[in-house]
Parts: structure tokens; sequence; C-alpha cells
């Protein structure tokens, strides 16, 4: 799963250089964002022992987040992720939180039935569970629905347009988490990614198109946190 993973954020990564490059003109000041997300996936260095996956992983949400405010204005889209002010992104970032708490406890019991609960350190588990949060979010997101919607120029009001857009923001990502499984079982990693579609995979692309990355960000964190808390 790992090597399919690193694979995909390459490609992803190399879409969007030719997508920099494209829209000419270098903006500093969306470039200085793009380096927020990209430095905090960096605290997992302290946790995970895959140096060279990590520094990828951090380059990439630099260059697929700044890509995706390029894609955007070359759409003539609003970007409402980036025209949040801090206080607000903040508040959006608790909102989707929130929101997630009933899934985040059915993922726990998932994982549950499988192997018991060990709780480990709150504090960790929430920093940590920064980086998949803001990466899978950036990368398979943000970025995928400012591409959709460069595609698209930006007319997403047809039915089949909002199909493609979701299907975009939800399949790939929803299918990674499973090469492994296809292999061994091809069945059960059907239902599964069905179920993770509908059950996650939906509700945080849905928060992204119709709200913003930060909301659909602190949906994904406070899963993750709450698994890496459980000791999953």
């Amino acid at each position: 799963m790992s090597r399919v993973w690193n694979w995909t954020e390459i490609l992803i990564s190399l879409l969007s250089i030719y997508y920099i490059i494209k829209a000419g003109i270098f903006q500093w000041r969306q470039a200085v964002t793009a380096l927020l997300p990209g430095a905090i996936c960096l605290v997992s260095l302290f946790r995970d022992p895959r140096t060279a996956d990590i520094i990828v992983t951090s380059i990439c949400v630099t260059l697929s987040f700044y890509a995706a405010c390029r894609l955007y204005e070359l759409a003539d889209a609003e970007n409402p992720s980036t025209h949040t002010g801090l206080a607000d992104s903040i508040r959006y970032f608790a909102l989707g939180s929130v929101i997630s708490v009933p899934l985040a406890l059915l993922n726990v019991f998932y994982f549950s039935l499988s192997r018991p609960i060990h709780f480990e350190n709150i504090l960790c588990s929430a920093v940590f569970a920064l980086k998949p949060a803001l990466a899978e979010e950036v990368i398979f997101r943000f970025f995928l629905l400012a591409y959709a919607r460069y595609l698209l120029h930006g007319k997403v009001e047809k039915q089949f347009s909002r199909i493609y857009i979701y299907a975009l923001l939800v399949v790939p990502h929803t299918l990674l988490h499973y090469p492994d499984l296809f292999v061994k079982a091809p069945g059960q990693a059907i239902v599964m990614c069905v179920l993770d579609s509908v059950l996650f995979g939906l509700p945080m692309a849905l928060l992204m198109e119709k709200k913003n990355l930060q909301m659909a960000a602190g949906m994904h964190w406070f899963i993750d946190f709450v698994r890496f808390a459980g000791g999953f």
C-alpha cells in the first residue's frame, strides 16, 4: 500500500508542477501559504521511521496546494479555503471535528473488532493526526477539486459534472487504502471500498466542495486522532 500511495503522490506532484508552470506568474503569497500545510506534515518525522516518504509527502502537499490555488484562478472559480481568515479557519476546523464524532467512534469500533483498544498519548495522537488529515485532504481532495473545476471551466451546475467531481474526490483516495486486500480478497475489498466511500469519503468530499478545506481537514483529523488515541 505504501508503494502505491507514494507513486500516486509523485504523479500528482508532477501534475501540480505542470500546472504551476502553465499558470505562469508566480504568486509569492500563495506559495508561502502552501508551505504551512507541507511543514505541518513534517511532524510525523518524530514518530514514523519512513523519513524519505514523509519528506516526499510534505513536498507534494506544498506543490499541490499551490497548484490548486492557481487552478482555481485559471478556472475563474471561487476558492473559499484560501479566502478565509485565521480565526474562521480555526472555527471551521473545529466544526468539522465536532460533526465527525459519530464517524470517529464508528471507525474505532471497527478496528476494535480485530484487536483490543490500547490508549495512547492523547497529545501525541492529536499532533500526529494532523499529517494524514492535511496531506490527504490537500492532495486528494483540495487539488483534485481545483483540477476538476479547471477541466469543467468552473461550471459544476450540471448533474454529470457534480457526479464526476464527487467520484474524483472519493474513489481514487479510497482505492489507495486497499491494494493489498484487492490481491488477497477482491470481493471483500470492493465491499470495504463502498463502505469507506459512503461513510467517510463522501462526507469529506461534500465538506470540501460545499464548504472548504479547513472543515474537511477537521473531520479527517478528528477521525484519525481518535483512531491513534485508541491504539490503532
